[in-house]
């Protein structure tokens, strides 16, 4: 089992046991709403860990989707990616959702952000790391212009954020 450690997280594969937890806080009205203000639509948390359990199963593995574990208390807290299946060769896409209750813990989302960049640029020799979100995503927005990511348009109205490995280190 993959486990990518931070000072407070523990980002680590799904297991069976997690899906109440993650259907919970995705339930969570805070959560629905920055969901929907952000344009994104929501998925059925069950086929979801579905997916990730057959990502996390392929050989080789190209996607990465983690459940993100308060090592405090070791609560579910959230979910965190980095998949490499249909980028260019030496790239990555880089998502990050964390549970109402978790947000403004300072720098959290940060935190993780440069866990995951760190595993793609050193583990999984990527390039480029990319973060692909909506225009009205201002959260995603606020994190990747701190990450020093560059926006570029996207189709369909749609905003990418990149992470190039001479901008971020190596």
């Amino acid at each position: 089992m993959l486990v990518i450690e931070t000072r407070r997280c523990a980002l680590r594969d799904f297991l069976p046991e997690d899906e109440a937890a993650f259907a919970a806080y995705q339930r969570d009205p805070r959560f629905a709403a920055a969901r929907e203000e952000a344009g994104q639509e929501a998925a059925d948390p069950a086929w979801l860990l579905r997916l990730f359990a057959e990502w996390a199963a392929e050989e080789p593995r190209l996607n990465f989707q983690l459940a993100v574990i308060d090592r405090a208390d070791g609560a579910l807290i959230g979910c965190a990616g980095l998949r490499t299946k249909d980028c260019a060769e030496g790239q990555g896409e880089l998502g990050i959702e964390l549970a109402a209750d978790y947000w403004s813990r300072h720098g959290l989302a940060l935190e993780i952000a440069r866990a995951l960049i760190d595993f793609g640029l050193s583990r999984l020799a990527l390039s480029e790391i990319v973060g692909i979100t909506t225009y009205r995503n201002r959260k995603a927005a606020r994190l990747a212009a701190f990450l020093g990511g560059r926006l570029e348009e996207a189709p369909a109205g749609g905003a990418v954020w990149r992470f190039e490995k001479s901008a971020i280190g190596s």
